[in-house]
């Protein structure tokens, strides 16, 4: 590996730790100090491309594939319709914004599934992301008993009914059981598969913080989560998780606010103001069908919308977002931007799968079996919230998408027996 080359993968373990970890109030002169890290990364890569051969190669070689490559052409349409819609969206700069915030997660995957697609590497990556984990888990549970960077909403019990609701480093109880519940399987998996029995406590031990945690947010929305991934797992490695892991989480729900937060999902009262969110979205896009109303625009025309139609009016809202990831796509970008989309979300599940499916690797096999619960359990919660929006929870999704598409873009000795992608 050249200098440039270790240079950029030394950069992309940096970001990968510290993403969740720098508050968004951190800023260099008006840039996060995070996408200052990216900004770093693009340059170095630059660099190596035109100071190296095989750089060039690497580039040249990995475009022609991106673009022949059924994933990543969708993701190519779903980024072209985001700049389109600059053309006619009322907030341009929002939606040249959340289209920016795209391309990043596209430079991660390609240099991540080009650069970086070697056994070593990518366990290196991989375990940058538990540590870091380990790390928000941590300060997850000071937070719970001081408080510690939360603000008034999410400690004052009157707030919702229960006690405080923990978001670690992130800035919402809702993001940062989005952030667990990508991470939380796959450890799972782990502490189940490892033999190392120094390796194996550390997981185990893992697993119950990062479920402490995941049940300390008292987010509804993570706990419907976990519960799919469980069976998810139930169905692809054993029934008896259910057992195992459904018995310690009733054991937890004996926690009071715990237990209330668990009736709360039945409780559509406090689910109206979500409903008149989607109600909203839909006129949106009954009245804007094939190209939505721009990228990002659904807060900026949630008020215009609201006053046209009174009877979506909840409280006083004002700018408020979707809270459901598909109906914001589809209302923001119409029907080329959900369908591509929707292409997005149906291959990555297959490229999961086809990942743990044919691994013999004692690592890979258990933590991308996780993976695949992580991801239909993702996938689901964004039916009611926007968290494919938020950059500290999102682009994990989108860096264990990277690093599926590595491993089978290059298939490394060793780790694959008998299949052709």
């Amino acid at each position: 590996m050249d200098f440039y080359k270790k240079t950029l993968f030394a950069l992309t373990c940096v970001y990968i730790i510290l993403l969740p970890l720098i508050p968004k109030e951190f800023i260099f002169h008006g840039v996060l100090f995070t996408d200052l890290i990216l900004a770093l990364m693009i340059f170095v890569y630059i660099i190596g491309i035109i100071v190296s051969k095989k750089g060039r190669e690497n580039f040249i070689n990995g475009i022609v594939n991106f673009f022949l490559d059924k994933l990543s052409i969708f993701m190519t349409i779903l980024l072209a319709i985001m700049l389109l819609s600059t053309i006619y969206a009322v907030d341009k700069t929002l939606a040249l914004s959340e289209s920016a915030r795209f391309i990043t997660y596209i430079f991660m995957y390609f240099i991540i599934k080009y650069e970086f697609n070697n056994k070593k590497q990518i366990k290196i990556l991989l375990r940058c992301y538990i540590f870091v984990s380990f790390v928000l888990s941590c300060i997850g549970i000071v937070q719970h008993f001081t408080g510690f960077g939360l603000t008034e909403k999410f400690t004052k019990p009157s707030a919702f009914g229960t006690g405080i609701r923990i978001a670690s480093t992130l800035f919402n109880p809702n993001a940062y059981g989005a952030y667990l519940i990508l991470i939380i399987f796959p450890v799972i998996m782990l502490s189940i598969y490892e033999k190392n029995k120094n390796k194996k406590i550390m997981y185990i031990f893992l697993s119950i913080l990062l479920l402490t945690n995941l049940l300390m947010t008292l987010s509804r929305n993570a706990f419907l989560g976990f519960g799919l991934g469980v069976l998810v797992l139930a169905l692809i490695y054993s029934i008896k998780l259910i057992f195992a892991l459904g018995g310690f989480s009733i054991l937890m729900f004996f926690i009071p606010s715990v237990f209330q937060r668990v009736k709360d999902v039945t409780n559509l009262s406090q689910d109206e103001s979500r409903i008149k969110l989607w109600k909203t979205a839909i006129m949106m896009i009954k009245e804007h069908p094939l190209l939505g109303v721009g990228n990002g625009n659904y807060v900026t025309r949630y008020n215009e919308y609201i006053k046209k139609y009174k009877e979506l009016k909840y409280q006083e809202y004002k700018n408020y977002p979707g809270h459901n990831s598909y109906l914001k796509v589809q209302s923001e970008l119409g029907l080329i931007g959900i369908a591509s989309f929707l292409g997005i979300v149906t291959i990555t599940l297959c490229r999961v799968k086809k990942l743990y499916s044919i691994t013999t690797d004692n690592f890979y096999k258990p933590f991308y079996m996780g993976v695949m619960a992580a991801m239909v359990a993702f996938l689901f919660m964004n039916l009611f919230d926007n968290l494919f929006f938020v950059p500290k929870a999102t682009t994990y999704f989108w860096f264990l998408l990277a690093t599926v598409e590595a491993l089978l873009n290059n298939r490394p000795k060793g780790i694959y027996e008998g299949s052709t992608i």
